[in-house]
């Protein structure tokens, strides 16, 4: 995650990248009080490491399973219930700015198995898919909370005191 807090006064500008695929290219401005609800629903449920969900045997298998499960393509009933056990495992539900991304973070152990896809207009585009540490993912997410509920807080701050919320003055970017 990648914040450009300077740009909007009112919406947080965040770019978001999964395996090195920029996610969100069309629109990386959140409403803040989203974005922070949507971080700490994320980090409820990867704070704690969880066994792999069932029917996962690589990421993007995973990932193939649980799109089709989405996009009702699922062809026999195993792989149907494999993919929607999979989905509930969805990543980046974050509002309009991730409508066209669909992800999926994969818990298994002290590893979080990242897959997405991006989607636009002429259909499934770009995909990415990458393993992390369970704790560097926790961390990132933490280190996001903080930025955004510190920007939030500012700027309802220069809000309610009448001001223009892009003149408080902020602290270092964060991750």
């Amino acid at each position: 995650m990648e914040f450009h807090v300077e740009q909007d006064p009112g919406l947080l500008c965040v770019d978001l990248f999964v395996g090195g695929l920029h996610v969100n290219t069309w629109d990386n401005a959140f409403y803040p009080p989203l974005l922070v609800k949507k971080l700490k629903d994320e980090l409820g449920r990867f704070r704690t490491p969880t066994a792999p969900p069932a029917g996962f045997v690589s990421p993007l298998e995973a990932f193939r399973l649980a799109e089709d499960w989405m996009y009702d393509e699922a062809v026999t009933e195993t792989a149907a219930e494999a993919g929607a056990e999979l989905a509930r495992w969805r990543f980046l539900d974050w509002g309009e700015c991730t409508d066209y991304v669909l992800a999926f973070a994969f818990p298994d152990g002290d590893r979080v198995h990242l897959a997405c896809r991006v989607h636009g207009d002429a259909g499934p585009q770009a995909s990415a898919v990458a393993s992390v540490s369970r704790t560097s993912f926790v961390e990132t997410l933490e280190r996001s909370l903080v930025v955004a509920e510190r920007e939030w807080s500012c700027r309802l701050a220069a809000m309610k005191a009448g001001g223009d919320p892009g003149d408080v003055r902020r602290g270092a970017d964060g991750p």
